[in-house]
């Protein structure tokens, strides 16, 4: 009678044990706050009005910046690709522009950039405030 209660006992505590991994293992997908990052993207005044600016987060549509105008994403830490792209709206004779970078965040960091427009070519520049 002792050993299928303790085989019984052994079966439940090994079930606990798997669920308590499984559960841990599923929130370390979702980043917490303080695996988070601060990336502020601003639009460059010189960046055609016409023309409609679009970031892209990891491939994902992020903001679409209106001109002079800055957007703040809260974003996991780690590498992640950053691309703008100057979309067709009204005159813009620039549709079609794009330009991509990949950045490593740090947990807690806050870094800013600057989509701007030189000869022709779209970039994001670094800033230092």
């Amino acid at each position: 009678m002792r050993i299928p209660i303790l085989l019984a006992s052994l079966y439940l505590s090994l079930g606990l044990s798997q669920a308590e991994s499984r559960e841990t293992g599923e929130s370390e997908l979702r980043p917490t706050a303080e695996h988070m990052a601060q990336l502020v993207i601003g639009r460059d005044r010189k960046v055609p009005n016409a023309c409609a600016v679009e970031l892209f987060v990891e491939n994902q549509p992020a903001a679409q910046l209106p001109g002079g105008e800055s957007v703040s994403l809260e974003v996991p830490a780690g590498t992640l690709n950053l691309r703008a792209r100057l979309k067709s709206a009204g005159s813009c004779d620039a549709a079609g522009l794009a330009s991509g970078q990949s950045i490593l965040l740090k947990p807690g960091e806050t870094r800013r950039y600057q989509i701007m427009l030189d000869n022709h070519a779209l970039f994001l520049a670094p800033q230092l405030h």
